[in-house]
């Protein structure tokens, strides 16, 4: 996984204008009546796209394991014809649990990867997928996201503002989305699921203030938080020195650093770079998944350090200490 680090970003970036170009079979799924899941076998070669539909409804929870002989074959899972895909098989594994948001049909695709697709390579695989639980009835229950459809704490809080700025809430995952509120630096706000945008971790939240609020947000501005009226923990943020370089060929200097910690490897880091402005990286579980949006970045370990490459010229070291702490 980490080998091929920089081919999975590269993909992520690219998937949507792939795909297009490739003709895709839908199989609609059907369950025996008196159960509530299927196992499915099948094949795929080179560039073939498969996917299953099934209906499900909000509230619900599906389950999928995707257990494929070729290491290179990946599903990702979408909402209908949506394609911002709410798991990314090549970042996130071929497992997935989590309560559904909405009712309709959810589409598995499954595939090779594009390096698999060009050298004609063939799998077998077996898909499994369950659906259980009762569909969400009025007035629904809130889920816990910290164990539901994208993982990670059940609070946010906004951080890494410059002084009076605010965080944009928009209407979807992305800079094209209208903006249909903002947030202070400490606001606490609900974590309602993240999706990955390209390279960039867009983060539902919910804001139930004076102004009730509920929208999307950029997770580099997230961090893991204790519940309105709960006290908050000691900040995990921390600030150092780390080496860098901003072209091909310059000797490694140091630069500033501050990075704001979750559990296990999960951080987000914010680099001051020597000419003005800041590089940002998105870790999980000590993996780097994300960066500055249109940047293309790289990961490479030895021992318990990782340099990171961005944009083939800027290049930084990372020790795992910044990211666990410690």
């Amino acid at each position: 996984m980490r080998i091929i680090k920089a081919l999975i970003l590269l993909w992520i970036a690219l998937a949507p204008s792939i795909l297009s170009a490739q003709a895709t079979v839908e199989k609609r799924v059907s369950f025996t009546p008196g159960t509530s899941g299927a196992t499915i076998t099948g094949s795929l070669r080179g560039d073939e796209i498969i996917d299953y539909l099934l209906g499900a409804s909000a509230g619900q929870t599906m389950t999928i394991d995707f257990a494929p002989q070729n290491p290179s074959a990946y599903f990702n899972l979408m909402v209908g014809n949506d394609p911002a895909a709410i798991h990314i098989g090549p970042t996130s594994g071929n497992q997935f649990s989590g309560t559904l948001l909405a009712s309709g049909d959810y589409r598995i695709r499954v595939f090779l990867m594009r390096n698999a697709a060009r050298r004609d390579e063939t799998t077998d695989y077996t898909l499994r997928v369950s659906i259980g639980g009762a569909a969400a009835q009025a007035p629904a229950q809130q889920p816990d996201y910290a164990d539901g459809l994208s993982g990670g704490p059940d609070w946010w809080q906004v951080t890494g503002l410059s002084a009076g700025d605010t965080l944009n809430v928009r209407s979807g995952p992305g800079t094209g989305y209208a903006v249909v509120g903002q947030l202070a630096s400490g606001d606490r706000v609900r974590n309602m699921g993240c999706r990955m945008n390209g390279q960039t971790r867009w983060c539902q939240v919910g804001f139930a203030g004076d102004q009730p609020l509920t929208g999307w947000a950029a997770g580099r501005y997230l961090r893991e938080a204790a519940g309105p009226g709960a006290p908050q923990r000691p900040s995990p943020e921390a600030t150092g020195l780390v080496p860098c370089a901003q072209s091909a060929g310059q000797p490694m200097g140091s630069c500033p650093f501050r990075v704001s910690r979750g559990t296990g490897g999960t951080a987000s880091v914010w680099i001051t770079m020597p000419g003005g402005g800041e590089r940002y990286l998105d870790f999980r579980d000590g993996q780097l998944v994300g960066s500055d949006p249109g940047r293309s970045v790289s990961q490479s370990r030895s021992s318990d350090l990782s340099t990171i490459l961005v944009d083939g010229a800027e290049r930084y070291e990372i020790p795992d200490a910044a990211l666990y702490g410690g």
